[in-house]
């Protein structure tokens, strides 16, 4: 089978972060161990074509027209949605040219970016689209209201997932979200675990490892993920367990007043700073022995979609103090792999955290257990099986509704 992911984003060598490029590259990685011919075409700075082992990355530069539409389009918003119009017509134009020299069985398209949108309904390969959010609930999350061009962007990404020849999120908590937005209820397809074991250089932890136990937050720091709360949290956890260090990991992309969030909670715990620290984000290889020994794992986010952090914890045995509603709780068994606190909530993310810090250490051992027999679970799932099913069910209905045509 050959398949083909549209993406605006994919792990390289200069750029470690974003959870629909770390899916993209182990989903692609994943299918092609299992006989698939697989191509990732990325949005990118640079029109080329390259080898990631066994998958073929195909960057697309895309046409940034800033200058050129200010005078007649003031609104950055709605340039946004051009030069997002232009990259996907770019990435169209090249899918076309490889394809006709050998055709592909099927296209998986991202539904951030719409990057498949010119070729929905194209009538000779069927476009399947895995929502890796939705824009609107983001944004109210970030606290922000919807620009003009926004909502243009956001029908963009509506119609990529409702006029596909089949969708799938990876969490009912995101499917809910597009069945009542849509009325077309998305297929549930859980994310896959990576399929090789972890690579762990300690070089980098080595030299940077806190004097503390600690606990750990890796990912994008920002007020979707719940990270501004922890400034209101950690002072009261810093106080009750002087032996405690939190390191986050990961982008800091601020908050809506331009303040880095990171120093928003420095600010909030100013008798603490020798426990708190920070780093960029890191390759994996670098980030594991931070994940391997951490006590605890935090991920309180308002809004997530089964999130590849929460899986490579887990890889690790490592309990995740999570929030409801936020699809976590589709991941986390409250009290027995981890512990679950109210959406938003800063008193009852403290209690989680603290529930976690009360165990003993037979407590522990025993969530550890149970969390590694919970990882050995969705192992025997296949899901990488799952989605092959999913792509040759597409391909068969995209078949006989476009016989004779």
């Amino acid at each position: 089978m050959r398949v083909v992911f549209l993406t605006p984003e994919y792990v390289t060598k200069t750029s470690a972060d974003g959870g629909l490029a770390n899916y993209i590259k182990k989903t692609a990685k994943a299918l092609s161990l299992r006989g698939c011919d697989v191509w990732v075409f990325v949005v990118a700075d640079r029109d080329t074509i390259w080898q990631d082992e066994m998958v073929t990355v195909c960057e697309v530069k895309r046409k940034v027209f800033w200058l050129q539409m200010l005078s007649i389009f003031p609104f950055t918003g709605l340039i946004q949605v051009l030069n997002q119009l232009i990259s996907s017509r770019r990435v169209a134009k090249k899918y076309w040219e490889i394809h006709k020299k050998k055709p592909f069985d099927i296209v998986q398209a991202s539904s951030y970016m719409a990057p498949g949108y010119a070729l929905l309904k194209n009538g000779k390969v069927p476009i399947v689209c895995r929502i890796s959010s939705y824009s609107p609930v983001v944004r109210a999350a970030y606290g922000r209201k919807r620009s003009f061009g926004e909502y243009l962007s956001d029908w963009l990404e509506i119609r990529q997932v409702a006029d596909a020849a089949a969708s799938f999120a990876p969490s009912r908590f995101v499917s809910n979200i597009f069945f009542k937005v849509t009325g077309c209820e998305p297929a549930v397809i859980r994310t896959s675990m990576d399929i090789q074991e972890p690579i762990l250089d300690y070089s980098f932890f080595n030299a940077h490892k806190p004097g503390f136990p600690y606990l750990l937050f890796f990912g994008t720091l920002s007020r979707i993920k719940g990270v501004d709360l922890l400034a209101d949290v950690l002072p009261t956890i810093f106080e009750r367990y002087g032996d405690l260090a939190v390191v986050f990991i990961g982008r800091d992309d601020g908050m809506s007043g331009g303040k880095k969030v990171f120093s928003h909670i420095l600010e909030s715990c100013e008798k603490y700073r020798e426990r708190l620290f920070y780093h960029p984000a890191l390759q994996k290889a670098h980030l594991y022995p931070f994940v391997a020994n951490a006590e605890a794992i935090l991920i309180p986010s308002r809004v997530d979609n089964y999130p590849n952090v929460c899986l490579e914890a887990q890889m690790f045995g490592k309990p995740v103090i999570g929030t409801y509603e936020s699809s976590l709780d589709e991941m986390i068994v409250d009290g027995e792999t981890g512990f679950l606190a109210k959406n938003a909530d800063v008193e009852s993310i403290k209690g989680a955290i603290e529930k976690f810090l009360n165990l003993t250490s037979e407590q522990r051992e025993s969530m550890r257990l149970r969390i590694i027999s919970h990882i050995e679970d969705i192992k025997r799932e296949d899901r990488v099986g799952q989605l092959i099913d999913f792509y040759k069910e597409a391909i068969n209905k995209f078949k006989v509704q476009h016989a004779g045509k």
